[in-house]
């Protein structure tokens, strides 16, 4: 069987986040049966309606990543939001 895709937002680039810590430590814990990837934000610009007309490389990488996967999880402030993208058919 194949295991669930997980595509996890950590919200800071802090490298000792604690929430990445969390995030990694949950990624550890799940690894038997789920695959867990963690999506970059650092290379992300700050949103700007300017920029729909043609999307910067890094937003259409971050957006491939999350239509990739089965999941998102998110996190933030400590806190989890997991999301199922209700778009993805497989």
């Amino acid at each position: 069987m194949a295991r669930f895709n997980i595509a996890v937002i950590v919200g800071s680039n802090r490298r000792d986040s604690i929430n990445r810590k969390l995030a990694q430590a949950l990624a550890k814990l799940g690894a038997e049966k789920l695959a867990f990837h963690f999506v970059a934000i650092d290379d992300l610009p700050l949103y700007s309606q300017d920029l729909e007309g043609e999307l910067p490389k890094s937003v259409v990488r971050f957006k491939s990543e999350i239509a990739a996967a089965d999941a998102l999880c998110s996190w933030r402030r400590s806190t989890i939001a997991p999301f199922r993208l209700c778009s993805r058919t497989r």
